[in-house]
């Protein structure tokens, strides 16, 4: 595939997706932001008022574990979806498939940029200063975008098979955000259920950007390293997938 040639055309569909929505949705742009807060102000009246567990530093465990998890969540969303709900387009023109995923996860990309922004303003005005540490952000960054492709890549190519799989998504993505470590620290847990908490990858990188952002210390590279590996033996089932069902998915669509 002419990886060049359909670069540009990724970018210039999700720029225009972006202007298309902040012309006819400026609440897109808002929910982006509302969304992980409202998620943050559940939390804290679960973990405040009803387990009464200290409010010092609870606010920001929050809203990291929120804006993480939104990034990972929308992207799956919006991402597992894109090629079922474009099959009238590709009836007409062939694309490889796997561009319209990547276009979905570019737009919520970027929308998380703006938001990782802000949450980082927050951190440095609730007290927590940059430290050496923070040049572990980029391989954090990094990591989840890595997951976030391992996961919504097979899920895009396995939607137009089983449309209903949408439901499913939803529900395992709300179970995935109560079992992450979004509305609790890792302290929290067991020591003896620690290795299975950190078999989800994305419990292991929200505890790694609370540990750099809040806690000034360095994450834990060997679970880092098992998310890598993670997303590298997902990159290669998912090179297959598509190898194998690219030039059927339209009739799977349309069947």
């Amino acid at each position: 595939m002419d990886w060049n040639r359909y670069w540009h055309i990724i970018l210039y569909r999700a720029y225009a997706e972006l202007k298309s929505e902040a012309q006819l949705n400026y609440m897109g742009y808002v929910w982006w932001l509302l969304e992980p807060l409202l998620n943050t102000v559940l939390f804290y009246v679960i973990v405040v008022f009803v387990l009464q567990q200290s409010t010092v530093g609870t606010v920001s465990m929050l809203l990291v574990g929120a804006i993480v998890w939104q990034w990972f969540n929308s992207s799956v969303v919006n991402a597992a979806g894109s090629i079922f709900d474009a099959g009238g387009m590709l009836k007409f023109i062939y694309l490889p498939k796997v561009i319209l995923p990547l276009i979905s996860i570019l737009i919520s990309s970027w929308k998380f940029v703006f938001i990782f922004a802000l949450l980082l303003i927050w951190v440095w005005a609730s007290g927590h200063g940059v430290s050496a540490t923070y040049a572990a952000l980029p391989v954090l960054l990094l990591l989840e975008l890595g997951v976030i492709l391992a996961v919504s890549l097979p899920l895009s190519a396995i939607m137009p098979y089983f449309p209903d799989a949408r439901i499913a998504i939803d529900a395992l993505l709300r179970s995935g955000m109560l079992i992450s470590g979004i509305w609790f620290p890792i302290e929290k847990v067991p020591i003896a259920w620690r290795g299975l908490f950190y078999l989800n990858p994305m419990a292991v990188l929200i505890t790694g950007f609370r540990d750099v952002l809040l806690h000034g210390r360095w994450p834990r590279w060997d679970l880092l390293g098992y998310v890598a590996i993670f997303c590298v033996a997902s990159f290669a089932g998912t090179a297959w997938l598509y190898a194998r069902v690219d030039r059927s998915l339209v009739k799977a669509i349309h069947r």
